[in-house]
């Protein structure tokens, strides 16, 4: 039943010694949990407010109880039971659970893996706010809250916590919901500087690669595309007399490309090199990279660490936890990335970054670089661009400071 929130008052004595009422308040700073009983509320009587005792002890169980005196009172006052008021009173209302039902059929149509991140929010935030919020209209800035406080209490990185807690707006955006945490409480994420790959990284991660694992690199490399659009990339893209790769959803592997947007991508002369003697003996019709079994290839980051490793391109800093081990011997340990393939400094992104930096440095316009990597907005190329390295720049900065200066 929709009612408005029901206000509760403690007494306290005057300087005169006389009783007076006072409105408890909420909000950030303030605790209600050191308020002591009795606790007093005012629902409508017969059209008039009038004084009424509560029996909770605790602030939490006194505002409870004043919700049910509230809704008793007034499906009384309609000849009606409670169930019966609060059935009419919500008929027309919008259950979070309904809501968050047809917002993901909305979004269906996206990335099976952005669906599934949607539906994991979506379903944690209903377990983090609880039962007693049912309805969309709920939803607050306390509630929102509630939410981000349940997820720093498990241990969210910040970026985890902004991108959750963008999700949830966006349902309620979507149904006509103003609630939002305000810009200055939302986590702090640090915006990832662009470092792309050395040339000497590129010389070292290319000497230890085999035939295979060097065109699939040489495709990162050279086309600066994401991971599952080099996995689904089909001969049938290719076009070997304009040099380029043409960026298509594929309906039946269920993929789309970010943004639902195709593009096309110039290909170097070096990389349409290598296709061209692929194609010869690929072992696939349509697929460029396959599997043992013939599918898409996947699992590019892991297997990037991995030649990494071989490289002897980690830092030998980074550690993290990996669960080893099967069914009931699995135990979790710490590793290094000294003898472990888990160097944090070795990622896919930093070849389309460095991608993105080479068409840069190479006189390519960004509104162009922007289109060819499939970013709606050019401050997200901007961050894309890595800084160029001072030893290419070395003509330009001696002629910045000739002798005559």
């Amino acid at each position: 039943m929709f009612m408005p929130t029901p206000s509760l008052y403690i007494r306290e004595k005057t300087p005169k010694g006389t009783w007076r009422y006072r409105r408890i308040k909420e909000g950030r700073g303030v605790k209600t949990g050191v308020l002591t009983a009795p606790f007093f509320t005012r629902p409508f009587v017969d059209g008039k407010q009038m004084w009424k005792t509560l029996s909770a002890q605790a602030f939490k169980e006194a505002k409870e109880e004043a919700w049910q005196l509230t809704a008793a009172l007034d499906a009384q006052s309609k000849g009606l039971t409670v169930l019966e008021a609060e059935a009419i009173s919500n008929a027309n209302r919008v259950a979070i659970g309904s809501a968050v039902a047809i917002y993901l059929e909305q979004k269906s149509g996206k990335a099976i893996k952005t669906v599934a991140q949607y539906r994991l929010t979506l379903n944690e935030f209903m377990e983090a706010i609880g039962p007693k919020v049912r309805f969309l209209d709920e939803i607050t800035e306390n509630v929102l809250r509630s939410y981000k406080k349940f997820m720093v209490g498990r241990g969210y990185a910040g970026k985890t916590i902004d991108t959750r807690l963008n999700i949830v707006f966006f349902l309620l955006k979507k149904n006509g919901i103003a609630a939002r945490i305000p810009r200055d409480e939302m986590p702090t994420v640090e915006e990832e500087v662009a470092v792309p790959y050395t040339e000497e990284e590129l010389k070292k991660l290319f000497a230890g690669m085999d035939e295979e694992e060097t065109l699939r690199y040489k495709f990162f490399l050279g086309t600066g595309c994401r991971d599952k659009e080099v996995t689904f990339a089909a001969w049938a893209d290719i076009d070997f007399d304009k040099k380029t790769y043409h960026i298509r959803r594929k309906e039946d592997m269920q993929f789309t490309p970010k943004s639902h947007e195709s593009r096309t991508v110039p290909l170097p002369d070096s990389l349409i090199t290598l296709l061209k003697v692929r194609r010869k003996r690929a072992p696939q019709d349509r697929w460029i990279f396959v599997n043992e079994e013939g599918r898409p290839d996947n699992h590019f980051l892991r297997k990037l660490k991995r030649i990494a490793l071989r490289a002897g391109l980690n830092c030998g800093q980074c550690k993290t936890k990996l669960t080893v081990g099967r069914f009931d011997k699995k135990k979790v340990v710490e590793v290094s990335c000294k003898n472990q393939p888990v160097c944090e400094h070795i990622y896919l992104h930093r070849l389309r970054k460095t991608c993105a930096t080479r068409w840069h440095e190479a006189g390519v316009p960004i509104r162009t670089i922007q289109v060819w990597l499939g970013h709606k907005n050019l401050e997200t190329t901007m961050i894309y661009l890595g800084v160029t390295d001072s030893e290419k720049l070395r003509d330009n900065i001696n002629a910045a400071f000739g002798s005559h200066r």
